[in-house]
């Protein structure tokens, strides 16, 4: 089973305070827990190597390395961010 290595509260982005932001934090958090199952279930990024699962109900990605067991979280984006 993948695990993941960055922890991901350093890669979010600091969201604004309000109930409507746990929410948000939760759906992310489960979006990543799920790539300890599916590592690959995102789409491949331009950059080699690299992936992008969206998150669902969400306007997040989150941009990731699947390496055999290791997940890297790289990133944490907003959908209106420019990369």
């Amino acid at each position: 089973m993948a695990r993941p290595r960055a922890g991901l509260s350093q890669a979010l982005p600091r969201l604004a305070e309000g109930a409507g932001a746990w929410k948000t934090v939760a759906r992310i958090r489960a979006a990543a827990e799920s790539l300890k199952r599916l590592g690959d279930i995102g789409r491949p990024s331009i950059e080699p190597g690299v992936r992008e699962l969206s998150v669902r109900n969400a306007p997040y990605v989150i941009v990731y390395r699947a390496d055999g067991d290791t997940i890297d979280i790289l990133a944490v984006y907003h959908t209106a961010q420019d990369r």
